[in-house]
């Protein structure tokens, strides 16, 4: 069985401040929805398995950026949107060839 990775979900605010919205929990799915109006959506859901998730919602993004960390993987996810940016922390990090055949 492999390992699920749990995720450290934060609101980063203009003045530089962080709120966070969940930490070290098990990620359940991260989806990308497309709308035709100018409202796309990601939506973050973590949580323990077999609990209602906690629900982060990304309006609108505009940016998804990888920060690189050790031995060639990538922490956090930053991800800006209209609705603000969001951090998103991986344990264990994003490594590259699990990115492999994704597009921009």
């Amino acid at each position: 069985m492999r390992p699920q990775a749990e995720l450290t979900v934060e609101i980063l605010h203009p003045d530089g401040r962080k709120d966070q919205i969940a930490r070290d929990v098990p990620l359940q799915s991260m989806t990308f929805d497309k709308t035709d109006s100018c409202s796309d959506r990601i939506s973050v859901n973590v949580g323990l398995p077999g609990h209602k998730p906690v629900t982060h919602v990304i309006v609108e993004p505009i940016h998804i950026r990888l920060k690189s960390a050790e031995n060639g993987s990538f922490n956090p996810m930053q991800i800006d949107a209209e609705s603000g940016t969001t951090l998103v922390t991986f344990r264990p990090a994003l490594r590259a060839d699990f990115l492999q055949g994704l597009r921009a």
